[in-house]
């Protein structure tokens, strides 16, 4: 096994775990809310961790929408030990385990299960976010008339959509679902 082939499975998993901070620190969703009432454009994000907003006097509009107080803790803590799960799947040698009947590289295992969990993270905010901007009678994607002012019939204007971060989740998972299948042949292994 060459040199050259360690380091460029090194160099590819750390490519991976940089597009995984990356796509973690951009939101997965905005909704953007345009009325004559505010003086500038209102903004919802969703992040991995939690929603932002700026909505100014307008976010008693969404008062409960907010994460429990440990979701923020526990999601930087995922974030932290999938990436210390990489770290560690990089500087362990060939070590087998056997799961399931079959002999597996824990190095494999430990790359493709972290991919994996990453896609389920996005999938399960996904449905969570449909379920909660549905029970404030926002449209998840697309735009949505709000009725803000009753007694002026004044509307809010709100635009939602999925962000890149959001589809990188998907990418970043796939790819090391693939590193972890292709770390035998990235490394010239016959095994």
């Amino acid at each position: 096994m060459s040199r050259f082939r360690v380091w460029l499975f090194r160099g590819l998993v750390i490519v991976a775990a940089g597009l995984m901070l990356l796509s973690w620190l951009k939101p997965w969703w905005i909704c953007t809310a345009d009325a004559i009432y505010m003086l500038n454009q209102g903004v919802i994000k969703i992040r991995p961790w939690g929603l932002e907003q700026n909505l100014g006097s307008f976010a008693s509009y969404i008062t409960g929408s907010e994460m429990p107080v440990w979701f923020a803790p526990f999601m930087w803590s995922y974030l932290g030990l999938c990436l210390i799960a990489l770290l560690y799947a990089l500087l362990i040698k060939d070590k087998a385990i056997r799961l399931l009947g079959r002999k597996f590289n824990l190095s494999q295992l430990i790359i493709g299960a972290v991919g994996i969990s990453y896609i389920i993270v996005a999938v399960t905010a996904l449905v969570y976010a449909k379920i909660r901007t549905a029970d404030f009678g926002v449209n998840f994607l697309g735009y949505t008339y709000f009725l803000v002012d009753p007694h002026a019939g004044g509307f809010a204007d709100l635009n939602a959509s999925l962000q890149w971060g959001y589809w990188l989740t998907y990418g970043v998972g796939l790819i090391l679902i693939a590193l972890a299948l292709l770390r035998n042949k990235i490394l010239g292994k016959t095994e």
